[in-house]
């Protein structure tokens, strides 16, 4: 039996055989980038949320200090530990800048910069051209 070219083209179309994952090809890139960018957002804002709470934490604990510098001293000591205190975050890219102000009232201003290259963000970053390359977080305190 021969087929003609419309008698094939009928039974090619009524063959079902493949065609989940023809359709799995065509959408699985969709659902993995979907899935990549969900998770990053996620990521970000859990990091964001941890470079602010590293700085207010850090004001906080200075606040036991009896004078300025001891007060100093705190912060820095908190700021040694805080991978410890915040797993997302890593220790290297945190730079902390601990400034006072000794006129009434005194006051301590802790700024955090979270370079986010050597993490997960920063391959984000890289794929996607988001021209983020760290997370800022500031706490001020009046004594």
């Amino acid at each position: 039996m021969t087929y003609t070219p419309l008698a094939f083209l009928k039974a090619f179309r009524r063959n079902q055989s493949g065609a989940v994952a023809v359709e799995f090809v065509l959408i699985a890139p969709l659902l993995f980038g979907l899935l990549f960018g969900i998770i990053t957002v996620g990521y970000f804002i859990g990091v964001s949320h941890s470079v602010s709470q590293l700085a207010t934490d850090t004001a906080r604990a200075s606040v036991a200090g009896l004078d300025m510098q001891e007060r100093i001293e705190l912060a820095e000591a908190y700021l040694a530990k805080a991978s410890i205190n915040y797993p997302l975050l890593i220790q290297d890219a945190i730079s902390p800048q601990v400034s006072t102000n000794d006129v009434n009232p005194p006051s301590m201003t802790i700024n955090i910069t979270y370079a986010i290259a050597s993490s997960v963000l920063g391959i984000a970053n890289s794929l996607l051209g988001l021209n983020i390359s760290d997370i800022k977080g500031s706490a001020y305190l009046a004594y």
